[in-house]
Order: structure tokens, then C-alpha cells, then sequence
């Protein structure tokens, strides 16, 4: 098949590159095409591996975060609050079955003998007996003469099968348990050196109250006749290690007595407080001698000093009547109140207007 140029019509043959007329090019290779404009690159995208790498280190990430704060608060002191005290109240009668019963149960008679007899004008006991008469745990009363030179007549009560059934131990109980209804206190915290300790005040409600108690006609008389009859009890916190505890008198005692001495000792070098003008000129105050604590140890006032264990430390003294303020040196406003009774032969030492321990004058 013949070619022709496209510039004069000269056939050529196909594989020329060169018209024999014209010489113009007939077989010229062709231009090559522009090269394409490189398109923005693309974000890459993380494969379904490295998204799973990204997120467990977030997750990581978030744990280590979560973590540090919870611990954080794990290791920080638990607040004064009445959910603090309330717990800690509640762990304590719970732990201390002599605490509970003490608040639970009834300990004014024999309650364990299988009869209680009673003078017929015992008036006051029978009034008593009469009322567990009616809630059950007693048997109607049989008269009886008790004989001898002097008859006397005797009412006898025997123990029914409910009232066996209430008894712990030698105690009639009208309840298994108690818990804090309502407390407060946590708004007076006071340091003792290092120590912080509170005074609870806590109003209590029973748990699992016994059926013949409950039912009982008299309810509110027999609850007159416990201890804390009102269901009010005060006792003394402390934070121990990090958290509200009970603890007993002896324990805030030794709190007060070490949290003053510390105290006094690490303040030594700040110079004197303002010396008491209220002082006796010669003898001294009401509290000069040596006391012993209701834990055992001894505590010794002279004019100007506190000796604890042999530990002296020196102190100013005011003097209002029977009450002598006591402010160890360098303890700023620390302070503990000893008010003497009036023969002088005991003491009570209180703090921050709470009362931590007793003390009995020794004798020489």
C-alpha cells in the first residue's frame, strides 16, 4: 500500500523516512507526551497492625494515667467526715463483742439462774421482772414464804424458754448488732504531736433485734435499762495508719502526753513564752507533785517543768481557780488543761477542751 507526502503528494514507499521530492520527513517518530503532573501525595494511612500498636499505647497510656491517680488516693489519709467516723464506729462494735454487749445487753440481775426471787418489798425489782413478765421471758410470779425466825414473803420468777433464748452468757441482749445512725465530731480534729485524734459523738440504731424485744410492750422501758440507754456513746478516733480508728482512753492518753513532750522538744531554742503573772509566788500551782496516769506512768509539775519518764521539759503554768494551763515551751499554742479536784488528791488533763486521761496524786 502506497504512502504519499503530506507537504507536495510524492509517493513513497512505507518504510522511507524521507520524501524523494520534497524531503520533508514522512515517517518521523512521534513526540513523546507530556509527562503527567504528580498528584499531591496522599496521607498513609496506618496498616490494620500498626492501628492495633497505636491504640494499645493509648490504652496503655490511659491505664498508667488511671493508675497513678488511684494511687494517689490510696496513699493519701483518709477524711474527717461522718462517713469516715460512721465506718470506723461500726468496724469497732463490730470487731469488739464486749463493746457491743456492753451497749446490747442487760447485766442488773442474774439473768443465767433458772429462777430470781425477790422480797416482796423489793418493789422496784419486781416492777422490772414484771415487765419481762409481759414481754415473755419470764413465768408469772409465785408467791412464796421464805420461813425462819422472820417469815418473809418471796415472789419467784422462772426463766422461760425465750428467756433462755436471750441470753448471752450471764447478759440478756435485745439485739445482735448496732450500727452508727448518726455521728459527729469530725469537724473538731486535733493534732496531738503527729497524731491527729477526734472525740466521736454517735447516735446508734439496733440490727437484728430480738423477736421477743421487738414484739414487746414495754420496748421503750426496756431500753431505758441498758447502759446507753439513749443509744449516745462518745469515743475517742485516732488516724492510724492513714485511716479512722477507735482507739481506748489509754491510747489518746499516751497521744496527748507524746504530742505535747514532741512537740516541746522540737520548739526548744524559740525562745520562753510570756511567763505566767498568775503563778503563786512561792508554792508554785495546784498541780505541783508528782501524779500517776490512769496507764501507769508517772507525771511529775514542778513551778516550771513537765517530767515524763525522766524526759523534763520546760514549761509556763496559768493558774484560774482549780484549772492550771499548761504550755510547754516552743509548743506554740499547744496547751494541756489539768483541773484539780477540790482535796487535790485527783486530776483531769483535757486538750482542746477534751478529756484524755485521769490523774491520781502520789504520796510521799
Amino acid at each position: 500500500m502506497a504512502h504519499f507526502c503530506t507537504q507536495c503528494g510524492t509517493a513513497h514507499v512505507p518504510g522511507a523516512r524521507f520524501c524523494d521530492e520534497c524531503g520533508k520527513a514522512v515517517n518521523a517518530a512521534p513526540s513523546p507526551a507530556p509527562a503527567p503532573s504528580p498528584s499531591p501525595v496522599a496521607p498513609v494511612k496506618p496498616t490494620g497492625v500498626q492501628r492495633r500498636h497505636l491504640l494499645l499505647a493509648g490504652g496503655v497510656l490511659a491505664v498508667v494515667v488511671v493508675a497513678g491517680g488511684a494511687l494517689a488516693w490510696l496513699l493519701a489519709p483518709e477524711a474527717a467526715s461522718s462517713s469516715s467516723f460512721s465506718r470506723a464506729i461500726d468496724a469497732h462494735l463490730a470487731a469488739d463483742e464486749a463493746a457491743r454487749d456492753k451497749l446490747l445487753c442487760l447485766a442488773n440481775l442474774p439473768y443465767q439462774k433458772e429462777e430470781i426471787r425477790v422480797a416482796s418489798y423489793d418493789s422496784s425489782t419486781r416492777q422490772w421482772l414484771d415487765i419481762l413478765v409481759r414481754s415473755g421471758l419470764y413465768s408469772a410470779p409465785v408467791e412464796q414464804s421464805s420461813g425462819g425466825w422472820v417469815a418473809q414473803s418471796q415472789f419467784v420468777y422462772a426463766l422461760a424458754a425465750p428467756g433462755k433464748a436471750a441470753l448471752r452468757g450471764d447478759k440478756l441482749c435485745v439485739a445482735k448488732g448496732v450500727k452508727v445512725a448518726k455521728v459527729s465530731g469530725y469537724d473538731q480534729v486535733r493534732d496531738l504531736g503527729e497524731q491527729q485524734v477526734a472525740m466521736a459523738k454517735a447516735t446508734l440504731a439496733l440490727t437484728d433485734e430480738a423477736a421477743w424485744f421487738a414484739k414487746s410492750p414495754d420496748r421503750a422501758l426496756i431500753l431505758q435499762r441498758l447502759p446507753d440507754g439513749d443509744l449516745e456513746v462518745r469515743l475517742p478516733l485516732a488516724l492510724v495508719d492513714k485511716q479512722w480508728q477507735v482507739i481506748d482512753q489509754a491510747q489518746m492518753s499516751q497521744a496527748a502526753m507524746t504530742g505535747v513532750m514532741g512537740k516541746a522538744r522540737a520548739g526548744q531554742g524559740a525562745g520562753m513564752l510570756d511567763k505566767l503573772k498568775s503563778v503563786f509566788s512561792f508554792g508554785g500551782h495546784p498541780a505541783v507533785g508528782k501524779w500517776q496516769a490512769a496507764m501507769g506512768n508517772v507525771l511529775e509539775f514542778t513551778r516550771d517543768s513537765v517530767i515524763n519518764n525522766g524526759t523534763s521539759t520546760k514549761a509556763t503554768f496559768t493558774t484560774n481557780g482549780n484549772t492550771v494551763t499548761i504550755a510547754p515551751e516552743g509548743a506554740g499554742e499547744t496547751a494541756m488543761d489539768i483541773i484539780v479536784s477540790d482535796d487535790g488528791s485527783t486530776a483531769q488533763i483535757s486538750m482542746g477542751g477534751m478529756r484524755v486521761t485521769t490523774l491520781r496524786r502520789m504520796r510521799d
